[in-house]
């Protein structure tokens, strides 16, 4: 059938098709009026907001062209990656919300033009880009060994530590900084909050990802002297393991049974930022790291005079000693009214009197001249190489005061002397039901999944209960499933996925390529078969449905079709958590947020244009095999599109079941069983092909991406191996797990 539609549909007819396919209204995500920005009066993403920057940021004159071109006030906001499609969709939700003073960091200046371009439409009206760069070899050309001037031997992704590099020298220079991973969203104006109080009396706001511990991927820093510990948390948190991959020899000597056998860097930007806000806390340099670095080698802290356990708590018992977890703090309105930590359980419609920060004073570290063994001892060759003296240059360069050097005995008093700064936890998890900071900043788990980021669904006076959201933690199955939960909230721009893919269908998974598989070998697919509404009803059972994902699959490889896999109606059975079921909630549901009846956990993600069409996915569907084509040629498998996507889909062609639409089953298949029916029909699949190729081939002719329906649950029994679409169906039923979901082991079936 595919090679029929390829002979069919020559290259020019598929390319004019593509210019028609600029006809759909791609648009914005769901809409709601007004930008968040417009509550504080930090909306940039205006003409003259910022003037754009597109270059390198290495020296500090570069920084310093780049940062002054794109603040506003004082504030910026930076992120780092090597993806373009990732920076594209995560800036556009910034400049979404009005904020355009956000200073990305890409691999190079193909990229950064790049990404300017994909934002070409919008820079009259909402101001220009910027990108800024790292160089990724030295004058000579010679490749750095971690695209990173700094690093001697890779540790982690280089953006980790670019994108924290940018910020700390910002900061450096004055600027307050918002540091961001591209997995972000604003839901209501984050400076109307942190510019009052109580969060404007902290210097330093990040997520926590539990007990003690911080997530870097969403972290404020603002009005931190050059010379204070905020400052001091930034510098170090690389220096440290700038040191350490240019000199290890330190933890070798005391780890050779363990670490020098393997002299591996198993660290993370988060765990050092981490490990500099605790030294700040105690106001002396920690080192928790080795305890990831040494393990449970013996040897190590024996040649301490310590063990593992005591080290541990000779680091951390002082930390939870000082820090104040639940400090109360005052509210009145109108912030009191724009405030919820209990966004399960409530409709947040009552205002708050109070809510609680995770606090911490931090002091500047210094080390009095001491490194006990008791705590790991002076972990560096005192002995500085070449690459930690670059890395103490850039920022001398800047040509600002920096803070006192911890192990100069010179510097103590000027340490101590030093004013304090505030540290605060958002986004912390108390239970199921309460989440403290998450008025402010909150995350997929405690609160986007109760429907909180689904703005265009929410009542008008539930919209502005919290500031910005970060996709994180015990998130759904799924290869996608980041990008699938900004499509399911409505916060994914699909003129901006367009834009990067230079193609109105290539927006779907199905149509991308993977591997080593190429768009010059991976023709698109233009149509697509789907069950017509109403056939996947919310009276089957897990195990039909699967079945009827089995039976969609089928017609999908006969008829060479991407298969849109079914939304899961809201109320069905095995959607509601256990609390729902057992309660006998009485059908049909009628939906509201939060949704706490809806098993958001891991089996059911509600979307939808409104909350009388709610639709759910089964994220099961999520799995690379399921959605795309990867395999070698010869041994290629079928493609699907989630739910939410062909809901997209829908809405931009208007697609809708007919007559004229409909798939021929022959005579013998008779007319389709009543509403609500759970049987299934069988067809052979020879007769499926002869009955809608011609039909589909018209189509294709006169439409840009046809739906072809199916009126009833269908099965191709006869489809089995020895025949090409028989063996394609084959492959895709033993890679797509969501397709043998029964066949898996119970223990690769839990929570989906």
């Amino acid at each position: 059938m595919l090679k029929r539609l390829q002979q069919c549909c020559p290259a020019s007819l598929v390319l004019a098709w593509a210019f028609l396919l600029a006809a759909f209204l791609l648009g914005r995500a769901y809409a709601v009026s007004g930008r968040v920005c417009e509550r504080s009066g930090y909306c940039s993403a205006v003409p003259g907001g910022i003037k754009g920057y597109i270059g390198p940021i290495d020296s500090a004159l570069e920084l310093k062209e780049a940062v002054e071109a794109t603040h506003f006030r004082k504030e910026l906001i930076i992120w780092a990656d090597e993806r373009v499609a990732d920076g594209a969709q995560g800036l556009w939700r910034l400049r979404e919300a009005g904020y355009a003073h956000v200073l990305g960091v890409l691999e190079d200046a193909v990229q950064c033009n790049r990404l300017r371009q994909v934002f070409q439409p919008w820079l009259e009206t909402e101001g220009p880009v910027t990108c800024t760069t790292y160089a990724t070899a030295d004058d000579k050309g010679q490749n750095y060994p971690f695209r990173f001037k700094y690093f001697a031997r890779g540790v982690g992704m280089p953006p980790w530590w670019k994108k924290f590099f940018t910020a700390g020298r910002a900061v450096a220079l004055g600027y307050n900084v918002l540091a961001v991973d591209l997995d972000v969203v604003v839901l209501d104006d984050w400076y109307w909050r942190v510019k009052q109080p109580p969060l404007s009396s902290y210097h330093m706001l990040s997520q926590n990802e539990w007990g003690l511990n911080l997530n870097c991927g969403f972290m404020y820093f603002q009005n931190a002297s050059s010379t204070g510990p905020v400052m001091w948390v930034l510098y170090d948190h690389m220096h440290r393991i700038v040191r350490w991959s240019e000199d290890d020899s330190y933890l070798a000597a005391r780890s050779p049974g363990r670490y020098a056998k393997h002299r591996m860097l198993p660290l993370t930007e988060q765990g050092m930022l981490q490990d500099c806000v605790h030294s700040c806390a105690v106001g002396r340099p920690l080192y928790p790291a080795l305890l990831s670095l040494w393990g449970d080698d013996k040897e190590a802290y024996g040649s301490l005079n310590t063990t593992e356990h005591e080290l541990y708590r000779a680091i951390h018992e002082p930390i939870h000693q000082v820090w104040q977890p639940n400090q109360v703090h005052n509210l009145t309105a109108p912030l009191s009214d724009s405030v919820c930590e209990h966004y399960m359980a409530s409709n947040c419609s009552a205002p708050l009197d109070h809510v609680t920060i995770s606090t911490v004073t931090l002091k500047m570290p210094h080390s009095g001249g001491q490194y006990p063994d008791s705590l790991g001892g002076f972990p560096f060759n005192r002995t500085l190489g070449p690459l930690t003296a670059a890395y103490r240059q850039a920022y001398a360069d800047l040509g600002v005061p920096l803070p006192p050097d911890p192990e100069d005995p010179v510097t103590e008093a000027a340490a101590r002397a030093t004013p304090p700064e505030k540290f605060g936890y958002l986004a912390v998890h108390q239970g199921d039901q309460n989440c403290n900071g998450c008025w402010a900043e909150g995350t997929w788990w405690m609160v986007g999944r109760h429907g909180w980021w689904h703005r265009h669904l929410l009542q008008p006076g539930q919209r502005n209960k919290l500031g910005m959201g970060h996709v994180w933690a015990n998130l759904p199955r799924g290869d996608f499933v980041k990008h699938n939960i900004f499509q399911w909230n409505g916060h994914w721009s699909w003129r901006i996925a367009a834009r990067v893919a230079q193609s109105r269908t290539r927006i779907y998974v199905a149509n991308q390529a993977f591997g080593g598989r190429s768009y010059e070998d991976l023709p698109e697919l233009r149509h697509t078969v789907a069950y017509a509404p109403g056939v996947v009803h919310a009276g089957l059972t897990k195990e039909q449905f699967v079945r009827a994902a089995q039976g969609l699959a089928q017609v999908a490889v006969v008829l060479g079709a991407i298969a849109a896999w079914p939304a899961l109606p809201c109320d069905t059975d095995w959607a509601l958590t256990p609390q729902a079921k057992a309660a006998g909630l009485q059908r049909p549901l009628k939906h509201s947020i939060p949704w706490p009846h809806i098993n958001t956990g891991h089996v059911a993600m509600p979307f939808g244009d409104t909350l009388e069409s709610l639709q759910c996915e089964w994220p099961g569907f999520g799995h690379f095999d399921c959605l795309a084509n990867r395999q070698p040629r010869g041994q290629d498998v079928g493609r699907g599109m989630m739910a939410v996507e062909f809901h997209h889909l829908r809405n931009t062609t208007g697609a809708a079941p007919s007559p004229d639409t409909t798939i021929l089953l022959g005579a013998a298949a008779g007319p389709p069983p009543p509403a609500g029916s759970s049987s299934f029909t069988a067809v052979p699949h020879a007769e499926l092909e002869r009955l809608n190729s011609p039909l589909l081939l018209q189509r294709l002719q006169r439409e840009t991406m046809p739906v072809l329906w199916l009126d009833r649950l269908l099965e191709l029994p006869d489809l089995a191996p020895g025949s090409p679409a028989g063996d394609t169906y084959k492959r895709w039923l033993d890679r797509c797990q969501a397709l043998h979901y029964f066949t898996l082991k119970p223990e690769q079936r839990q929570n989906w």
